[in-house]
């Protein structure tokens, strides 16, 4: 079992566990890691609004640097915009300094390749190796320590949208923008301002001391109620990097991503745009998705839990869409990262070109009913479940719910949780197991 890397990137409590000793490390190991195969030495290094921030990116730059890779400072930027940032430069590698939904107290860090995509777990495993063994390796001389630059590189990555979504004109339009304090704060007003729209933010501050604390995607309560109050045509609501969003209505319906993918999906395949008209998402994902969308002729791909695995279904079989319930999105032919604003943007889109109501481009969508539960857990317990323990016990339980039902029982990979979901019709039923299976978690 992996000691750094959960499942997306490396994640845990700024100066607990990700201390400054510990991004210090970090750098030098991805330095060395990227040597192997390096062409100019330098990697491309973003953050999000946190405290622990500016912390962080200094000690890992100063890792980078003493292994003779200079590294270019970004600011403030969201994850996709970073992912985009890497490939379009010459660079060996990024990294984006982000607890993403997480609260102020974390940080984390997301690992890049040179061509924007997330490392793989061979990758992982390397640097992970190295870090531990990471006194062995030597640093370089004095006269090729690396340097530090900063760019502002916000306007090329939105020009990069724009200009591959072809977006229309979103004059007269009334938007509503939660930014969760994030990432997101100031270049998505940027773009829809850009774009025409009457914008209202809300958590558009670079107070990382506030990031996702009551607001954005996973605190989106007291945002449906301000979309209804000033009947906006829309509002979306972003996580601290800004890899998703979540869409509200002016009736103050929500739309995850089973809502989007579903629309985005509908829209490509009628016009020949999805590749192989197939969309590619998580084993937990909503069953009725996959009958809705098999009526349409459409294809489900599943993979595990997380957007490297699904990027890396897409790349492997020339897909160009994907995403999970939580609202990552990946429009292949946009990005390779999971994207908020291209997702918000591609909804707009899809609005004004086929001129129809979210609930109309929402009919024929039938879902499975779905209780969830994220119970708290320590490492043991955690270690318990990862292993196995209580495989024979889910199928017992999973028996009951016929061949319509299913239950998922997996630690999460970027929080010290054991989630539950259990699908099926009998809504009673499902609430009695997932009670029974959380109770069982927590004996362990």
């Amino acid at each position: 079992m992996r000691k750094l890397f959960g499942t997306d990137g490396i994640r845990g409590i700024a100066n607990e566990k990700l201390t400054a000793e510990v991004a210090l490390r970090l750098g030098k190991a991805f330095a060395v890691n990227l040597s192997k195969n390096a062409r100019f030495k330098k990697v491309l290094v973003s953050r999000d609004t946190r405290v622990s921030g500016p912390m962080i990116v200094a000690s890992f730059v100063s890792g980078l640097n003493s292994m003779g890779f200079s590294a270019i400072l970004t600011g403030i930027l969201p994850t996709p915009a970073t992912s985009f940032l890497i490939n379009a430069l010459d660079v060996d590698g990024g990294v984006m300094i982000t607890a993403s939904h997480n609260q102020p107290v974390f940080n984390g860090i997301k690992f890049y390749n040179s061509a924007g995509e997330k490392i793989p777990l061979e990758e992982q495993n390397s640097i992970e190796k190295i870090y531990y063994d990471i006194d062995n390796f030597l640093g370089c001389d004095a006269e090729d320590i690396g340097l530090i630059s900063r760019q502002d590189l916000g306007k090329l990555w939105v020009d990069h949208l724009l200009n591959t979504l072809k977006m229309p004109s979103l004059s007269g339009y009334k938007i509503a923008l939660d930014l969760a304090n994030g990432a997101t704060y100031n270049i998505v007003p940027y773009v829809f301002k850009r774009l025409g729209a009457h914008v209202y933010c809300y958590n558009n501050t670079d107070h990382g001391e506030y990031i996702n604390i009551d607001c954005g995607s996973t605190h989106y309560e007291k945002f449906v109620v301000e979309c209804v109050k000033n009947q906006v045509d829309l509002g979306f609501t972003f996580d601290g990097d800004g890899d998703r969003v979540l869409v509200v209505t002016s009736n103050g319906r929500v739309l995850d991503g089973t809502d989007l993918m579903y629309i985005f999906a509908k829209y490509m395949h009628k016009r020949g745009l999805l590749k192989s008209d197939t969309v590619v998402t998580t084993t937990i994902a909503n069953c009725g998705l996959e009958e809705s969308l098999g009526k349409l002729g459409i294809k489900i791909v599943r993979t595990d839990v997380g957007g490297l695995f699904i990027r890396e279904e897409m790349i492997k079989n020339g897909y160009n869409l994907g995403g999970e319930e939580n609202g990552h999105i990946i429009l292949g032919d946009v990005g390779a990262e999971s994207c908020g604003l291209s997702t918000a943007l591609m909804l707009l889109k899809v609005l004004i070109k086929d001129g129809e109501s979210v609930e109309k481009l929402l009919v024929g969508l039938e879902r499975t009913d779905v209780v969830t539960s994220d119970i708290p857990v320590s490492d043991r317990q955690k270690a318990l479940v990862s292993s196995g323990v209580l495989e024979e016990y889910v199928q017992a339980l999973e028996e009951e719910l016929g061949l319509n039902g299913r239950i998922i029982l997996r630690a999460s990979g970027t929080e010290d949780v054991v989630r539950v979901l259990v699908e099926g019709r009998d809504h009673e039923k499902l609430l009695s197991l997932c009670t029974q299976l959380q109770n069982r978690v927590v004996a362990l």
